[in-house]
Parts: C-alpha cells; sequence; structure tokens
C-alpha cells in the first residue's frame, strides 16, 4: 500500500474525531529557488495522521506516533508540538514557478485546510550610463531597466535619499516570454550635486534592488549685477534737463523769430507809406534846350517868361514834370 493509500485510509478509520486546525500563513509569497514554509498546528490532544498536499498531489504524511512517513529532498517537516498544542512546520526547498497554487493541511476528522503560494522572480536592475557631469541649470534625463522581473516590478526613483513623487516619471513594461521587463524614465533640472537611484520592487523582495548613480553640478559663473538704480535715477535727470533745456532753446528761438518777423513787416508797411507819400511830389527836372534858329527867335523873345537865353544864345527851359 503506497503512503497516499495509507494515509486516505487513517483518514478514513479517524474519520470520527473532529479536529479544530490552523494553516499558516496565507497567502505566502517566496522567491523562485528559495524555501516556502507553512505551519499548521492544532489543540486536539490525540490525532492520528496529518497529510500535506501541494496543488492536489500529496507531498508529505506525518504521523503522531512516529513523524514523517515520505519525506524527500524536496518535502520535509519540523516538530515544534508543545505541551497542549501540536504544530508542524512544512518546508517545500528550492520552490519553482510550477509550484504556485494551493497548499493543504488535513487532520483526520476535518476538513482540509488550505493557503495560497506564490512564487516569484526577480530580475536585474539597471540605471542606464554613469555618473554625470552637467552645468547648473541643465535638463537631466535619466533612465533605468529592469529586466527578468516576474510579476511586473515596481518601480521607483529616489534623489538625495528622498522618494520622488510618481507624477514625476514614468514607467512602462513589456512581457518577454513568462518575465517581465519594465522602463521608467527620471526628468529633473540639475541644481547640485546628488545621487540619483532607481529601485525595484516585488511582494516576494523584502529589500527592493536597487542601481545608482552620482549627478555632478558644475555651478555656472554669473555677472554681478549691481543696483542699476541710481544710475537709471541719475541718466533720466539728465535726459530731462537736456530736454528742458531744449525747450527753453526752441521758445527762445521761436520768438526771435517772431520778432524779426514782426519787424519786417513793420518795415516793408513803413516803406509802402513813405512810396505813397512821395507819389505826391513835384519832381524839377532841368533838361538842356537846344539851339533854336533866328527865324523862330521873335517867338521866343514872346515867351521870355517860360525860361532864360543863356550866353551862347541857346534858351534854357523849365519844364514841369507832376508826378
Amino acid at each position: 500500500m503506497d503512503t497516499f493509500a495509507l494515509a486516505a485510509v487513517l483518514l478514513f478509520i479517524m474519520g470520527g474525531v473532529t479536529a479544530q486546525v490552523q494553516l499558516e500563513p496565507q497567502n505566502a509569497v517566496v522567491l523562485q529557488s528559495s524555501d516556502a514554509r507553512f505551519n499548521c498546528s492544532t489543540r486536539q490532544e490525540a490525532w492520528t495522521v496529518m497529510i500535506w498536499s501541494l496543488n492536489g498531489r500529496l507531498a508529505l504524511t506525518i504521523l503522531e506516533a512516529s513523524g514523517m512517513l515520505n519525506s524527500s529532498n524536496r518535502f520535509s517537516a519540523i516538530d515544534y508540538s508543545t505541551a497542549g498544542e501540536s504544530k508542524w512546520e512544512f518546508i517545500i526547498k528550492n520552490v519553482s514557478r510550477n509550484d504556485s497554487g494551493e497548499v493543504s493541511c488535513q487532520i483526520q476528522g476535518s476538513e482540509p485546510v488550505t493557503t495560497g503560494l506564490s512564487v516569484q522572480e526577480s530580475g536585474s536592475v539597471e540605471v542606464i550610463g554613469t555618473n554625470w557631469t552637467v552645468m547648473e541649470g541643465d535638463q537631466v534625463v535619466f533612465q533605468c531597466l529592469a529586466a527578468g522581473w516576474f510579476p511586473t516590478p515596481q518601480l521607483s526613483w529616489t534623489v538625495a535619499d528622498t522618494l520622488v513623487d510618481q507624477q514625476l516619471f514614468n514607467t512602462s513594461s513589456v512581457e518577454v516570454g513568462t518575465l517581465v521587463n519594465s522602463n521608467s524614465t527620471l526628468k529633473f533640472t540639475a541644481v547640485h550635486n546628488v545621487s540619483v537611484a532607481c529601485l525595484a520592487s516585488i511582494p516576494a523582495l523584502i529589500i527592493p534592488q536597487r542601481s545608482s548613480v552620482f549627478l555632478v553640478v558644475e555651478k555656472v559663473e554669473k555677472p554681478v549685477h549691481r543696483d542699476q538704480t541710481m544710475l537709471i535715477a541719475v541718466i533720466v535727470s539728465v535726459i530731462a534737463v537736456v530736454l528742458l533745456i531744449l525747450i527753453i532753446i526752441t521758445i527762445v528761438l521761436c520768438c526771435k523769430r517772431r520778432k524779426r518777423e514782426q519787424h519786417t513787416h513793420n518795415h516793408r508797411k513803413k516803406e509802402l507809406r513813405t512810396l505813397g507819400k512821395d507819389r505826391g511830389r513835384i519832381t524839377l527836372v532841368t533838361l538842356p534846350t537846344p539851339k533854336v534858329p533866328d527865324v523862330v527867335k521873335s517867338n521866343q523873345e514872346a515867351n521870355d517868361h517860360y525860361g532864360t537865353l543863356g550866353d551862347n544864345g541857346v534858351r534854357k527851359h523849365r519844364h514841369v514834370t507832376i508826378v
């Protein structure tokens, strides 16, 4: 009779006994290639057989009187029983993802008590590139790659050992066979020297895996900015004075030009008035009188009152011209 058949017979024989069974932990999460441990306990004073199953297959049988019946390199148990409580720890060594599923413990007279087993894989994590040297104020971009994980890892960033808000970086994942690769990008402005780290975690990991680089920020030499308030005030004052002087000069020149134009106008009016008066005056003009023959001499003598006779026999006449 094989072990499973013997365990079934024993459970059937002792079926009349009722037992209270407790199985811990609930929904165990372990890393691949590590050991999974479960505790099954009862306060029943007399029990005969305890059966452990993995995904419906018999894994280990324990008798109260003699201990394990069918231990192997993968399945074993340790007795932690005390007075008043029977307690056995079931160990699954070198677990693989195929072991994920249900683990159950059953004592005769009770229903099987079941818990879950999740086997996970941790891969690698790396911040791409080495230490950076940038100028203050530069925009820097860091990329993190987590490869070969199951399930999808949770990626996060720290800057100067301070956790970065999830809204400041983005993450994407892709399945590669039965594993998952994830990529995350972080951007920020360089201010001072800091350490930058990327962390990858799954529930089976107690401490997240991390990869870090160091950012060296060189200061930008900025010109010394002096207070320009006084200089601006002086410049404005000088400009205002110059404008005022220009305005005054312009006004003076305009006034002089206006007075000059007024004087010229008055002078022209005076000349016109003088010219009008001169038109009413009589101007005497003396012209030479041509020599008159003796034939007309008698007539000229008759007209002596109009002119005088000169020494050369030429009579001078006076003509009146009215202007």
